[in-house]
Formats: structure tokens, C-alpha cells, sequence
């Protein structure tokens, strides 16, 4: 792994005599701005590459990878949640409840 810009592009060797690849995470920081993706989804795609490999040769090792994976992306999500809260982008009294008395998740993929 290579840093071209800190905290945002990273180029990431490559297998099999591939070309390295980079990938781009979004730079809100003034004056440097560009576009990119979040570490959720990398965290997303981490997770859909291991249940596949896992698919392919199982390990339950997969099973506490895929586990951990999701903790941190829910840790991620946490975060932007008390963010916007302070905010005041977000008032989790008004968030729905579901029956288990929680916030509401409607996402039919779950």
C-alpha cells in the first residue's frame, strides 16, 4: 500500500501482474475537495468479498472477519448519527420506533 494523498488516495498493489490500484475516499477539506467513496462502503464491499470467498472455500474464521467488519461499519454510522445530533441535523426523538422499541430500520434487506 502507497500514500499519494493522506487519509484519502491510497494506491494498492496488485496480483498476478496487475496494475496497482487506487482507490479515492471523498476530501471535504477546504480547499482540497474532491470526490471519492466513503469507508463504509469499502467496509461494504470488504464484507460482500469475504461472504463470497467464504462461499467459495469455507473457514468459519470468515464468520468472525464478516462479524467485526459490520461492528465497524455500524461504529461509522454511529458516529454520523451523534454528529448530525450535535448538529441538530438529527432529533432521535422524532426518529420511529419499531416494535422491539428501537429506532425504526425499513430497509426491506434486512
Amino acid at each position: 500500500m502507497k500514500i499519494i494523498e493522506p487519509g484519502h488516495v491510497y494506491e494498492l498493489a496488485s496480483l498476478d501482474g496487475g496494475v496497482p490500484q487506487q482507490i479515492v475516499f471523498v476530501n471535504r477539506e477546504r480547499g482540497s475537495e474532491h470526490s471519492g467513496t466513503q469507508t463504509q462502503e469499502l467496509l461494504r464491499a470488504l464484507i460482500d468479498r469475504t461472504q463470497h470467498c467464504d462461499a467459495c472455500l469455507r473457514w468459519e474464521g470468515n464468520d468472525k472477519i464478516i462479524h467485526h467488519l459490520r461492528m465497524a461499519l455500524v461504529l461509522h454510522e454511529a458516529r454520523a448519527l451523534e454528529r448530525k445530533t450535535e448538529k441538530g441535523l438529527l432529533l432521535p426523538e422524532h426518529v420511529g420506533i419499531g416494535n422491539d422499541g428501537h429506532f425504526l430500520l425499513d430497509d426491506e434487506r434486512l
